[in-house]
C-alpha cells in the first residue's frame, strides 16, 4: 500500500532547501514581471506536495492541503513541497511541468492543480521526459526555471545539457554528493555494473572514477585501488567544472547538513545571466557556502 501526502516525511534541513528555492523562484518572477517572456517552471523530481518533518520542532506553514483538522503543534510538523510553493508565487510563472516517478504521488498532485492553468503533470522517469521538453523551448520567447532535485544519482547528466542547450534556461540542482553519491563509491573500487553505470549518466563521463580513487604500488609491484577520504569534495569540483562549461555563470554552492551536522548535499545554481548569479549568490549565501578549487564566477 502506497503512503499518503501525510506519511512522507522528511529531514528538517529540507526547509532550508525548500526556503531557498522559494525565495529564488520569488527574486526570478520579480526581476522578470515587466519583460515580455513566457516565463516556465519544471519542477523535475516534484515529489509529495506536502511532507511531514521529521522530528521538527520549528513553526513551519501549515499546509491547506490537510483532510482532517489539525491544532497547531500538529500544523507545526508538515511542509509545503515546491510544486505548492511554485505555484503560491503572485503573479509567477505562465507554465509549471510537474514531473514523477510515482503515480500516487503525480495523481495527487493532477488533483490539486486540476483547476490551476498552464499546468501539466507527467508520470514517468523525468530525464527523457525533460530533455524531450527542451528541445520545444529553444525557439519561443521563454525564459524558466529547472528545479533538478533527485534522490539519489538520478539526475542523468544529458537532461542538465538539454536544459543548457536552450540557452533559456536557469538550473537549481540538489547535488546530493554526501548523502547519496558517495555510497555508491566503494571503499574497495570494485563497483556494481549498475552504480557505476548510474554515476556516468549522473557525471555524463567517466571521469567520476579517476577522481574518486588513486592507484597505489608497493615495494613489491603489487597495486592496489584507495578511495580518497575527500572524495565528496573531489566529486563537487567536477561536477561544478563540467557545470561551468554548459553555463556562463556558476553561483557558489550551499552546503546541507543535517541535524548533527553531517554533510548531506549541495544546493547549486547555473545559468546563462548575470542577473540570475546575482539573486542566487546572494539567497545561497543566507546559509553554508562552500568554495570550491573550479567553481565559475
Amino acid at each position: 500500500m502506497r503512503r499518503d501526502h501525510k506519511q512522507i516525511t522528511v529531514g528538517p534541513w529540507a526547509t532550508q532547501k525548500l526556503d531557498a528555492l522559494e525565495a529564488y523562484l520569488r527574486y526570478y518572477n520579480t526581476a522578470l514581471k515587466k519583460q515580455s517572456f513566457t516565463r516556465v517552471y519544471i519542477d523535475a523530481f516534484a515529489g509529495s506536495p506536502v511532507s511531514k518533518v521529521r522530528g521538527s520542532g520549528e513553526p513551519v506553514e501549515p499546509s491547506p492541503f490537510l483532510d482532517d483538522t489539525e491544532d497547531s503543534k500538529a500544523q507545526e510538523e508538515f511542509i509545503l513541497g515546491s510544486p505548492i510553493r511554485a505555484l503560491s508565487i503572485e503573479n509567477g510563472f505562465h507554465h509549471h511541468y510537474f514531473f514523477d516517478l510515482d503515480e500516487s504521488r503525480a495523481q495527487t498532485l493532477h488533483r490539486l492543480c486540476e483547476t490551476a492553468q498552464g499546468v501539466s503533470v507527467r508520470v514517468g522517469d523525468c530525464n527523457p521526459l525533460v530533455q524531450e521538453l527542451a528541445k520545444t523551448l529553444h525557439n519561443r520567447n521563454v525564459r524558466g526555471v529547472a528545479f533538478l532535485d533527485p534522490y539519489g544519482a538520478h539526475l542523468e547528466w544529458e537532461t542538465i545539457d538539454a536544459l543548457a542547450a536552450t540557452g533559456k534556461m536557469e538550473v537549481i540542482i540538489n547535488f546530493p554528493v554526501a548523502m547519496a553519491i558517495n555510497r555508491l563509491i566503494t571503499r574497495s573500487g570494485d563497483v556494481p555494473e549498475k552504480w557505476s553505470d548510474q554515476l556516468t549518466r549522473c557525471f555524463g563521463t567517466l571521469e567520476w572514477r579517476n577522481i574518486a580513487y588513486r592507484v597505489e604500488t608497493d615495494l613489491f609491484g603489487q597495486s592496489s585501488v584507495t578511495k580518497y577520504d575527500d572524495v565528496a569534495r573531489r566529486l563537487l569540483d567536477l561536477y561544478m567544472a563540467r557545470l561551468g562549461v554548459l553555463f556562463p555563470h556558476v553561483a557558489t554552492p550551499r552546503l546541507i547538513r543535517n541535524t548533527r551536522k553531517a554533510p548531506l548535499y549541495y544546493l547549486i545554481w547555473a545559468g546563462p545571466n548575470k542577473l540570475g548569479k546575482k539573486g542566487a549568490d546572494h539567497i545561497l549565501k543566507q546559509g553554508e557556502k562552500v568554495k570550491t578549487s573550479r567553481t565559475r564566477t
